[in-house]
């Protein structure tokens, strides 16, 4: 079994440079660039790196880097919290579903595709144009093991019959100025994703540490979830990870951690962010204002939650 699997990951690498072979023929510059509401998706090439950006209309404005990859390494995260993202294979080392709302370059649904010939891996996205240019220009391509729906995330859980179960389920949704829905991050979807969890299954979940409403919403993170654990990256992102399912202490999620990185010769080292992961009373050290934080509710949102997100 582990022969075919090797096996069936250098026919599929070869694939995926080949359907890169486009791009790897392109100049350094924007080589994508398309109209989607009220933005822009762009793609760059810069020196064998391949970034997409979401860029406002209205001041040509973003400040988010949406995802990048090297050309000669298709198969390395690049950037340290989507590193961290795969942390929930942790407690869901062999998950045999996997949804993940927001899909972007598609850079985590194409790794995990690649590393666990296993696992279905479904994904929501309601920007069809970002998923166009995750095709033309970061290797993806789908088949009955990797999907997206063109729909918002919470509405796709929502429409799952009761008895579809994930083991892992990530939410990664922003938009170009740092926007992150509000649907996407009550207590009342959280509720939803424990409904559609496995028995041990995980939740992880992207966040910006500059929101004015970070700490609530790892509050209401907590709200749901009996283990939380934070795993954050330098001041920028924090990945938040909780489980209802057995409590996993530093040293065990670390030890399973180097499993998985023995395993799977990871590029990106999985051992360095587990090593970076805070659990218990560390949140409160590492969160301003935790304990007093409010829990976030569909029908109260904070004000000025929908105001201008520029930063």
């Amino acid at each position: 079994m582990i022969d075919e699997h090797k096996n069936w990951q250098t026919l599929n690498l070869a694939n995926i440079q080949q359907r890169l072979a486009w791009v790897q023929q392109q100049p350094d510059g924007v080589i994508f660039c398309k109209d989607s509401g009220s933005q822009y998706v762009a793609v760059r090439k810069d020196k064998g790196q391949i970034k997409l950006c979401l860029v406002e209309k209205v001041n040509l404005h973003t400040d988010l880097l949406q995802s990048v990859f090297s050309l000669n390494n298709p198969l390395h995260l690049v950037s340290e919290y989507t590193q961290a993202m795969m942390l929930g294979l942790v407690w869901q080392n062999q998950p045999k579903k996997v949804y993940i709302a927001g899909f972007g370059g598609g850079r985590i649904p194409l790794v995990l595709h690649h590393y666990l010939p296993e696992t279905v891996v479904e994904c929501a996205d309601v920007d069809a144009i970002a998923i166009s240019a995750a095709i033309q220009c970061f290797g993806v391509q789908f088949d009955d093991r990797l999907t997206v729906a063109i729909q918002d995330g919470r509405e796709y859980l929502e429409q799952q019959s009761p008895d579809i179960q994930y083991d892992i389920i990530m939410t990664d949704v922003f938009f170009g100025n740092g926007y992150f829905p509000h649907r996407l991050a009550t207590k009342e979807f959280y509720e939803l994703c424990k409904k559609h969890l496995s028995t041990a299954g995980v939740v992880l979940v992207n966040l910006l540490q500059r929101d004015e409403f970070y700490a609530q919403k790892v509050k209401t993170f907590q709200s749901v979830f009996s283990q939380v654990c934070v795993c954050p990256w330098k001041n920028i992102n924090s990945v938040l990870i909780g489980t209802n399912g057995p409590i996993l202490e530093k040293d065990e999620i670390l030890l399973r951690a180097k499993y998985l990185q023995d395993g799977h010769e990871f590029s990106f080292s999985l051992t360095d962010r587990a090593l970076e992961v805070k659990t218990g009373a560390e949140l409160a050290e590492i969160i301003p204002n935790l304990d007093q934080a409010q829990v976030f509710t569909d029908d109260a949102p904070p004000a000025g939650y929908f105001d201008c997100w520029l930063f």
